[in-house]
């Protein structure tokens, strides 16, 4: 799954993949919360942070296509894979509530909207993920139901709409995040049932995939240099070519699980283990009571804006907070989450049973 994992043996290939996107998020929220601001675009300062901010929506797009790629041969809802993902969300979030009220970071109305946080939003991409896990089953059918020849058509459809039209004509289509992120989820379907018929390399799809994303990269520094010297106003558009829907996002996040699925596969135990957290990394991190301690009174990011050792501390936070938190939601398997199968397990597996038996007969 894109967020989750499961116990069973997996390619770590793709669980590589996971944790890249997952630490390019982590960078995001270092540069976007940390307070920088610079009145110079084309200091090495402001490009790093430029640059370290345009791995989020890269990121959440590789969560939502991971997805759809496992999902897209599951054939009933899975009540248990839902079922543990509102405990652990349930689980930090009554933590959060907590500590949002003991350390003033939360109002009495944010801590109770972090204590039910799915319908409030408290975290939009575990909402908008929680309602495709929902979903997936009538996603998986409506896939299942197509030719391959009709689901192409329909990619290629959505893409030119959704995709290539606002990245490359400003044209917009109404659009939403969670429209999106379906079209992305079925792109990730679509991509697992011709990954055997994808004749180009691995490594020539993960080049590709490098250099889509360097051309971001490289698109924002010609805009600052363009807005720096000559026309101001462009600034504003450093940012286009790293939208969620980007074509060259797309292109990247694709071409990345394709090369990933199409090297030979490996397994790993470690990884595995260190994959299976990603989910608590994202709660802890990035939540409206720990966004203020953490990367203003903790990490005090802002104070470097000017520092040459700024690249230094944004590596070196950000691997610290990942270490952290995967630390933190293995204490939290170890204890919490063994005591949640021990109690709830059985129940949950006839709760699967019941759903499925409903939906499917």
């Amino acid at each position: 799954m894109s967020i989750t994992t499961n116990t069973r043996q997996r390619n770590i290939n793709i669980e590589y993949v996971r944790l890249i996107a997952i630490f390019l998020v982590i960078l995001n929220h270092y540069s976007l919360l940390g307070g920088f601001y610079y009145s110079d675009p084309l200091s090495f300062n402001a490009v790093l942070i430029q640059f370290l901010h345009s791995g989020g929506k890269f990121g959440v797009n590789v969560f939502i296509l991971i997805s759809g790629f496992f999902m897209y041969k599951s054939e009933k809802i899975n009540v248990r894979h839902i079922s543990k993902f509102l405990l652990e969300v349930t689980f930090y979030s009554v933590i959060f509530a907590i500590i949002g009220f003991l350390f003033h970071t939360l109002k009495f109305k944010g801590i109770v909207k972090m204590l039910v946080p799915i319908p409030f939003v408290q975290w939009p991409f575990i909402t908008f993920y929680f309602l495709l896990m929902c979903l997936s089953l009538w996603l998986n059918k409506a896939m299942h139901n197509l030719t391959e020849k009709q689901h192409r058509i329909l990619m290629i459809g959505l893409g030119l709409i959704w995709c290539v039209s606002p990245t490359f004509l400003k044209a917009d289509f109404g659009v939403d995040i969670f429209g999106w992120y379906v079209y992305i989820f079925l792109l990730g379907g679509y991509l697992r049932r011709i990954i055997d018929d994808i004749k180009t390399p691995a490594k020539k799809l993960i080049g590709i995939s490098v250099l889509s994303y360097g051309f971001i990269l490289l698109s924002e520094l010609v805009i600052d240099y363009i807005g720096a010297h000559y026309m101001w106003s462009i600034l504003k558009y450093a940012e286009h070519f790293r939208k969620v829907n980007s074509f060259f996002i797309v292109l990247s996040a694709v071409t990345l699980l394709a090369g990933a699925a199409k090297l030979r596969p490996r397994y790993s135990a470690f990884v595995q283990t260190v994959s299976s957290t990603i989910l608590g990394v994202f709660l802890i991190h990035d939540n409206k009571a720990m966004i203020p301690l953490l990367w203003r009174r903790l990490l005090r990011s802002y104070q470097f804006t000017s520092s040459k050792i700024l690249i230094l501390h944004a590596f070196g936070s950000c691997i610290l907070v990942f270490v952290v938190c995967v630390l933190l939601d293995l204490i939290r398997q170890k204890t919490v989450g063994k005591l949640e199968d021990k109690l709830l397990g059985s129940r949950i597996e006839k709760l699967d049973e019941k759903i499925n038996s409903y939906i499917l007969q």
